[in-house]
């Protein structure tokens, strides 16, 4: 099967991420989908320790250098406020087309067809304050191509692909985006496995952040019911203490939907 011809400029960034794949014996898929998660851990003050983490210290050092490799292209690449650039979605082609992956179909649309569609939905007036939705956002090209053109709006990026969500996280970080990413099947909207607010503070303190969604903040945010987290909840707490040994005290059970990242 054919490769996928990465452009130049991202190569650094690849080679990186292929040989640390190499070398610590995971394939480059894992590798990237962990880069993702050791950005949005790094940009995510107050956050417990990953889980499932499974590289040593020394390994990290990897990903601070993929970082600072990431954080050097989009200094090159970004020139004004009305440029945008996402290596993410190259990179998730190419590293998936040497694991057998295209078949999954995550062909991401090329940017000047982001660009193109954002003007022809366009009015010739700028707009702000409003909620902008990709219910399939993939690595967030559209939400990216959008942003540019009309600063002081909501981002709403929406995948069924863990990937795509991650992308797109650490897109909207690095373009000043404010919004939310959220893992789930967008068809399904009482559905949902992960999600994260994307710069919640970036407008009062102009600082980049990331703070994790719950499950509780999803639906109240969308107006859904919550009594399913909450008898979700109880019956944890309950199956917990049949399970605990006679004298032993039941371990205090989160009192958010706090959900492990599985790279």
């Amino acid at each position: 099967m054919a490769g996928y011809d990465i452009p130049r400029e991202i190569c650094p960034l690849e080679k990186r991420i292929s040989d640390f794949s190499v070398s610590c014996g995971y394939d480059p898929m894992t590798v990237f989908n962990d880069f993702l998660t050791f950005v949005i851990h790094g940009f995510s003050p107050g956050a417990p320790p990953l889980k499932n983490w499974k590289y040593k210290r020394r390994q990290n050092i990897a990903f601070m250098e993929m970082t600072a490799e990431w954080v050097r292209l989009m200094q090159d690449r970004l020139k004004d406020d009305e440029s945008w650039y996402d290596p993410f979605g190259d990179l998730y082609m190419s590293l998936s087309s040497r694991t057998g992956q295209r078949m999954q179909g995550q062909f991401f649309t090329p940017a000047p067809i982001c660009d193109l569609m954002v003007a022809c939905t366009g009015t010739g007036e700028k707009v702000q304050g409003k909620r902008m939705n990709d219910p399939t956002c993939g690595s967030g090209r559209l939400l990216l191509a959008f942003h540019v053109r009309h600063l002081g709006n909501y981002l709403v990026g929406e995948d069924l692909n863990h990937t795509c969500c991650l992308m797109t996280v650490c897109n909207m970080l690095m373009h000043g985006c404010v919004g939310e990413v959220i893992h789930h099947d967008s068809l399904v909207p009482d559905s949902f496995l992960d999600g994260w607010y994307v710069n919640p503070f970036l407008t009062r303190t102009g600082i980049p952040c990331i703070r994790k969604m719950s499950e509780a903040d999803y639906r109240t945010g969308r107006r859904l019911p919550v009594n399913g987290i909450l008898e979700r909840k109880k019956l944890l707490v309950e199956n917990r203490k049949r399970c605990l040994p006679p004298n032993r005290p039941a371990q205090k059970v989160p009192t958010d939907d706090t959900h492990i990242i599985n790279p």
